[in-house]
């Protein structure tokens, strides 16, 4: 009985992390860039105030200013990245630079599981969950329904040298079909 409590405890925490880990991230990587641009802005922003001659620098304009300042040049660092992101030439290059990242050792782990998990439930042009699979599982003679989350393929190292190309399915469970598991299904299969 104490087994069935601890599992189920320890699975709903694992699921808790798994939601609220990338929303912290997000939050964290939101907040470096904002304070990497503060940093480098606020001096630039308290000179042109000062240059300017306006009244109230010291006392209330400029650090009302410099962060709605540093907000805006973090959301244009932002938009201008998926700019780059969307295009040819910048597709390449971040192309290269994760293929570069993926080859540093802890990274690597790191950097492609999340990325591996962004691309399954991220929007990539085509509508997630328009595909419907009929897939042998838990066990042969056994068939479930599944949706493919994105055509993106995904290889799984198998042996040394082979790799297996793969396609994430979520398979809704039973009698609410908004919850279930994620599985990276075999594309011969």
């Amino acid at each position: 009985m104490s087994s069935r409590v601890f599992a189920h405890i320890r699975g709903r925490f694992v699921r808790g992390v798994i939601l609220v880990l990338p929303l912290l991230v997000t939050v964290w990587l939101l907040g470096l860039l904002f304070n990497v641009i503060n940093s480098n802005v606020a001096p630039l922003v308290r000179r042109l105030l000062e240059w300017g001659k306006i009244p109230g620098t010291e006392s209330w304009l400029a650090p009302v200013a410099i962060p709605v300042v540093s907000l805006l040049l973090t959301a244009a660092v932002i938009y201008l990245l998926g700019l780059v992101a969307g295009n040819l030439a910048g597709r390449r290059l971040l192309t290269l630079v994760e293929s570069w990242i993926l080859h540093i050792p802890l990274v690597k782990g790191i950097y492609g599981s999340a990325r591996q998990l962004l691309n399954a439930f991220g929007a990539t042009g085509k509508r997630a969950f328009s595909k419907v699979v009929l897939l042998e599982y838990p066990r042969p003679g056994l068939w479930t329904l599944g949706f493919v989350t994105t055509e993106v393929v995904h290889r799984i190292e198998h042996g040394e040298k082979e790799t297996i190309p793969t396609v994430p399915v979520f398979l809704p469970t039973t009698p609410n079909p908004t919850s279930g598991w994620m599985i990276l299904v075999p594309t011969s299969d």
